[in-house]
């Protein structure tokens, strides 16, 4: 471990289009700028050079460059003077395939010491962009394992997931982060940060250019996923104090179990669903949400609120936080009699010595899946993520051990999940801004139910479903056809590029360089 105390900076500016020795005269300005204020890491924004959006190969060519080439020879003169780091976004020429990239390059006392090639592109990208098709690279360096991530890539949990997996302690993440109703910084960094124990160093641009509004919000957060410094808008640069510090990094990559993801590596939504089997006709469902207290009355509790609930839909679905249970049999028997006396399926996690997530119908259990990440290794039962389909909807289960990692949505959601029902005790380390954020970037409805007092309930669907309370007992939605059509398009499953994933299901240790 590295006991030095490092200082950090990520620079906001806005670039201007066409621009290029304006924005580098600016580039290098910040740069001294924070240089001189003991920066080791300085991050700059995605195409910080050139501007962001253009419209062909033929536009943008007169602004590509090399790697080594003009931009990164003027940088190093800084690094090298300044004994520091620099990662700066520009547009990339290869000299060989003369193909252009969106590009990431880190550059050190010494030099160019690597590039990452943006391989997530976003809607401008494509025009002129080749998709990155290399692995993503950490470099080594004496202030620590630097990894580079471009904008779009935070959108997916795998390109980080990967940077950690190689032993990434930083990530340098220059962005054009774009959306007037965002708020900055995105939580979508701090998840992406909390989630692999890494700091996060997202630069972005602000102002508008051709329409597109940039939202700002540079900010350096921490490994867990706390914002440390931020800028929301104009030019300027933050600052923050960082120590290596591998440990929540890999006490949180232990709790992996690669058996169970496998599905990473598929790509069921290439296509239309329906091009080779025939797709359920959907219908509009009930979903409802019961936060019960563990004890003798939960029946009673149940038919309580089932009997108050003013279900608009003949098909419903009941997902209830989970339950503590001397007798599995006699609870299990319990709530099947309520599935048969209201003809409904309802999940829930029955916690005995294994927690095990139940679907019940109105026949009884219709599914069951035993925990994949169990809290004590000791007890662990090897289970296998489940989803079942029902006549109004493909419904993943979870329990709470396993909502707290990524994969486990994705997974549920590359096995045809229109919802993912999660039925979680007192001990889930994740939040209901976590919870959104995972279900909106796995085109699912997520249901989260939660006991009583312990952290909030979430309903929520993309931007047409967003409920969340930590204090009331139920909570019911009405999720029509209509509502369900975005999603139902799988818009950010498709774009996922699963060739790029082989090592989230493979158990390797590996060193950053290697």
């Amino acid at each position: 471990m590295n006991d030095r105390i490092i200082k950090v900076a990520a620079v906001q500016f806005e670039p201007r289009w066409n621009e290029v020795e304006r924005n580098r005269s600016e580039i290098i300005r910040f740069a001294i700028q924070a240089a001189e204020q003991g920066a080791r890491l300085i991050v700059f924004p995605e195409m910080a050079t050139s501007g962001y959006i253009w419209e062909s190969r033929a536009e943008i060519a007169p602004f590509t460059e090399t790697v080594p080439g003009e931009t990164t020879t003027i940088l190093s003169a800084i690094t090298a003077q300044y004994d520091c780091y620099l990662v700066i976004g520009l547009p990339e020429k290869d000299e060989e395939t003369d193909c252009y990239y969106n590009t990431a390059v880190l550059i050190g006392p010494d030099g160019v010491i690597g590039r990452y090639r943006k391989t997530h592109l976003f809607a401008a990208d494509p025009k002129w962009a080749r998709e990155g098709n290399e692995d993503i690279p950490v470099f080594p360096t004496p202030i620590g394992n630097i990894a580079m991530l471009i904008c779009m890539d935070a959108m997916y949990f795998e390109p980080a997931r990967l940077t950690a997996l190689k032993g990434a302690d930083i990530v340098a993440f220059p962005t054009n982060w774009v959306g007037a109703g965002n708020k900055p910084p995105s939580k979508t960094w701090r998840l992406r940060a909390k989630e692999n124990g890494v700091l996060w160093l997202a630069s972005n641009r602000w102002g508008t250019e051709k329409g597109a509004q940039f939202t700002g919000g540079t900010a350096i957060i921490s490994p867990l996923g706390e914002v440390l410094d931020q800028l929301v808008a104009g030019d300027g640069i933050v600052y923050g104090k960082w120590q290596v510090d591998r440990s929540r990094r890999e006490t949180y990559l232990q709790k992996r179990e690669v058996g169970a993801y496998h599905d990473l590596l598929l790509h069921p939504y290439l296509w239309k669903e329906g091009e080779t089997r025939a797709v359920a006709v959907k219908e509009a469902f009930d979903v409802m949400t019961v936060r019960l207290t563990d004890g003798g009355a939960i029946q009673a509790h149940l038919h309580r609120h089932i009997q108050s609930n003013a279900f608009t839909s003949k098909h419903r679905l009941v997902v209830v936080s989970e339950v503590q249970a001397e007798d599995r049999s006699s609870t299990i028997a319990a709530f099947a009699e309520i599935t048969a006396c209201y003809e409904l399926y309802l999940v829930v996690t029955i916690k005995t010595d294994r927690k095990t997530c139940y679907l019940f119908g109105p026949q009884g259990v219709v599914a069951s899946y035993d925990e994949v990440h169990p809290e004590k290794a000791v007890q662990r039962v090897k289970g296998a993520f489940q989803t079942v389909e029902l006549p109004f909807a493909r419904v993943g289960l979870l329990t709470d051990h396993d909502g707290d990692l990524p994969e486990s949505y994705r997974v549920l959601a590359k096995q045809g999940a229109d919802l993912i029902a999660l039925s979680a005790g007192g001990k889930s380390q994740a939040e209901s801004w976590m919870y959104k954020i995972w279900a909106y970037e796995n085109d699912s409805i997520l249901a989260v139910s939660t006991p009583p007092g312990l952290k909030e309930t979430v309903l929520f669907l993309h931007s047409q479903v967003e409920q969340s309370a930590g204090d009331m007992k139920t909570m019911t939605e009405t999720f029509t056809v209509e509502k369900l059509r975005k999603a139902g398009g799988r818009p950010f499953l498709r774009r996922l590029k699963p060739h790029l994933y082989e090592r989230l299901v493979t158990k390797i240790t590996e060193k950053a360089g290697v």
